[in-house]
Protein backbone atom coordinates (compact mmCIF):
# COMPACT_ATOMS: atom_id res chain seq x y z
CA UNK A 1 0.00 0.00 0.00
CA UNK A 2 2.58 2.55 1.06
CA UNK A 3 6.29 2.43 -0.93
CA UNK A 4 8.85 4.08 1.67
CA UNK A 5 11.86 5.94 -0.32
CA UNK A 6 14.63 4.05 0.76
CA UNK A 7 17.01 7.26 0.26
CA UNK A 8 14.34 9.42 2.37
CA UNK A 9 14.03 7.28 5.08
CA UNK A 10 18.26 7.03 4.96
CA UNK A 11 18.66 10.85 4.89
CA UNK A 12 16.25 11.31 8.01
CA UNK A 13 18.17 8.73 9.61
CA UNK A 14 21.00 10.45 9.23
CA UNK A 15 19.43 14.03 10.60
CA UNK A 16 18.01 12.19 13.63
CA UNK A 17 21.55 10.60 14.45
CA UNK A 18 23.39 14.23 13.87
CA UNK A 19 20.65 16.26 15.86
CA UNK A 20 21.52 13.52 18.61
CA UNK A 21 24.77 13.79 17.99
CA UNK A 22 24.87 17.37 18.60
CA UNK A 23 22.79 17.25 21.49
CA UNK A 24 24.97 14.84 23.21
CA UNK A 25 28.08 16.99 22.46
CA UNK A 26 25.86 20.16 24.04
CA UNK A 27 25.40 17.99 26.93
CA UNK A 28 29.23 17.19 27.30
CA UNK A 29 30.30 20.72 27.11
CA UNK A 30 27.38 21.79 29.64
CA UNK A 31 28.82 19.09 32.50
CA UNK A 32 32.45 20.37 31.70
CA UNK A 33 31.46 23.63 32.38
CA UNK A 34 29.53 22.96 35.45
CA UNK A 35 32.23 20.82 36.87
CA UNK A 36 35.02 23.70 36.22
CA UNK A 37 32.71 26.32 37.98
CA UNK A 38 31.81 23.99 40.91
CA UNK A 39 35.83 23.58 41.07
CA UNK A 40 36.88 27.19 40.69
CA UNK A 41 34.00 28.37 43.28
CA UNK A 42 35.19 25.81 45.56
CA UNK A 43 39.02 27.84 45.30
CA UNK A 44 36.61 31.07 45.76
CA UNK A 45 34.27 31.35 48.09
CA UNK A 46 33.64 34.44 48.22
CA UNK A 47 31.83 34.34 44.71
CA UNK A 48 29.17 31.86 46.23
CA UNK A 49 28.51 34.41 48.93
CA UNK A 50 28.24 37.42 45.97
CA UNK A 51 26.06 35.11 44.45
CA UNK A 52 23.98 34.21 47.24
CA UNK A 53 23.55 37.98 47.89
CA UNK A 54 21.77 39.27 44.51
CA UNK A 55 19.84 36.73 44.24
CA UNK A 56 15.91 38.67 43.51
CA UNK A 57 18.28 41.88 43.53
CA UNK A 58 19.50 43.64 40.60
CA UNK A 59 23.11 43.69 41.41
CA UNK A 60 25.28 41.31 39.37
CA UNK A 61 26.06 37.98 39.70
CA UNK A 62 29.43 36.32 38.62
CA UNK A 63 30.60 33.56 36.81
CA UNK A 64 33.96 32.85 37.03
CA UNK A 65 34.90 36.04 38.64
CA UNK A 66 32.93 37.97 35.19
CA UNK A 67 30.15 39.80 35.51
CA UNK A 68 27.54 40.98 32.77
CA UNK A 69 29.27 44.75 33.35
CA UNK A 70 32.67 43.51 33.67
CA UNK A 71 35.19 41.63 35.21
CA UNK A 72 35.70 41.20 39.14
CA UNK A 73 39.55 41.40 39.41
CA UNK A 74 40.83 44.96 39.19
CA UNK A 75 36.78 46.25 40.53
CA UNK A 76 35.92 47.66 44.05
CA UNK A 77 32.29 47.97 45.81
CA UNK A 78 31.27 50.18 48.31
CA UNK A 79 28.15 50.30 50.17
CA UNK A 80 27.23 53.48 51.56
CA UNK A 81 24.17 53.63 53.94
CA UNK A 82 23.19 56.86 54.66
CA UNK A 83 20.70 55.84 57.60
CA UNK A 84 18.38 53.76 55.74
CA UNK A 85 15.60 52.06 57.19
CA UNK A 86 11.92 52.31 57.38
CA UNK A 87 9.81 54.03 60.68
CA UNK A 88 6.30 55.02 61.82
CA UNK A 89 5.57 59.03 60.58
CA UNK A 90 3.38 61.16 62.83
CA UNK A 91 0.66 60.82 60.35
CA UNK A 92 0.29 57.00 60.25
CA UNK A 93 0.68 56.45 63.82
CA UNK A 94 -2.33 59.11 64.34
CA UNK A 95 -4.44 57.43 61.65
CA UNK A 96 -3.59 54.18 63.02
CA UNK A 97 -5.19 55.42 66.72
CA UNK A 98 -8.20 56.96 64.98
CA UNK A 99 -9.11 53.95 63.13
CA UNK A 100 -8.30 51.52 65.77
CA UNK A 101 -5.21 50.30 63.92
CA UNK A 102 -6.44 50.08 59.93
CA UNK A 103 -3.77 52.02 58.35
CA UNK A 104 -1.19 50.07 59.84
CA UNK A 105 -1.27 47.21 57.48
CA UNK A 106 -0.06 50.12 55.25
CA UNK A 107 3.07 49.71 56.46
CA UNK A 108 5.98 52.05 57.40
CA UNK A 109 7.55 54.80 55.36
CA UNK A 110 11.12 54.37 53.67
CA UNK A 111 13.63 57.24 55.96
CA UNK A 112 17.10 57.57 54.60
CA UNK A 113 18.95 56.08 51.54
CA UNK A 114 21.51 52.82 51.13
CA UNK A 115 23.55 52.53 47.27
CA UNK A 116 26.07 50.24 46.45
CA UNK A 117 28.82 51.71 44.38
CA UNK A 118 30.37 49.37 42.15
CA UNK A 119 33.81 50.22 39.81
CA UNK A 120 34.37 46.93 37.27
CA UNK A 121 37.83 46.44 36.24
CA UNK A 122 36.71 47.39 33.14
CA UNK A 123 36.21 50.92 34.73
CA UNK A 124 32.80 50.81 34.02
CA UNK A 125 30.85 52.35 37.29
CA UNK A 126 27.29 51.46 38.60
CA UNK A 127 25.53 52.84 41.48
CA UNK A 128 22.78 50.21 42.61
CA UNK A 129 19.97 51.95 44.85
CA UNK A 130 19.37 49.24 48.41
CA UNK A 131 15.83 49.31 50.04
CA UNK A 132 15.72 50.10 53.46
CA UNK A 133 14.80 46.53 54.67
CA UNK A 134 16.60 44.94 56.83
CA UNK A 135 17.44 41.56 54.94
CA UNK A 136 18.25 43.71 51.99
CA UNK A 137 20.43 45.94 53.87
CA UNK A 138 22.36 43.29 55.49
CA UNK A 139 22.70 41.37 52.14
CA UNK A 140 24.14 44.82 50.53
CA UNK A 141 26.49 44.52 53.20
CA UNK A 142 27.87 40.88 52.19
CA UNK A 143 27.56 41.26 48.19
CA UNK A 144 30.02 44.10 49.02
CA UNK A 145 32.24 42.34 51.72
CA UNK A 146 32.04 39.00 49.19
CA UNK A 147 32.70 41.47 45.76
CA UNK A 148 35.81 43.06 47.29
CA UNK A 149 37.38 40.04 49.15
CA UNK A 150 36.58 38.50 45.47
CA UNK A 151 38.50 41.12 43.57
CA UNK A 152 41.69 40.66 46.27
CA UNK A 153 41.89 37.40 46.02
CA UNK A 154 41.65 37.36 41.98
CA UNK A 155 43.96 40.32 42.50
CA UNK A 156 46.71 38.05 44.31
CA UNK A 157 46.32 35.13 41.75
CA UNK A 158 47.38 37.06 39.12
CA UNK A 159 50.23 38.68 40.97
CA UNK A 160 51.25 35.49 41.61
CA UNK A 161 51.43 33.88 37.99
Amino acid sequence: MFKRDPEQAAQRQAQHDEQRREREEWAARQKAETEALTAWRATHPAEKTLNAACMLRPWPGSKFGETPRGPILGGHAEFVDAGAHKAWTATRLVGGVATDGAPLAAGRKDKGAAVINVTFGNGSAHTYDVTPESTTLRMADQYVTAFNALATQLADEAAQQ
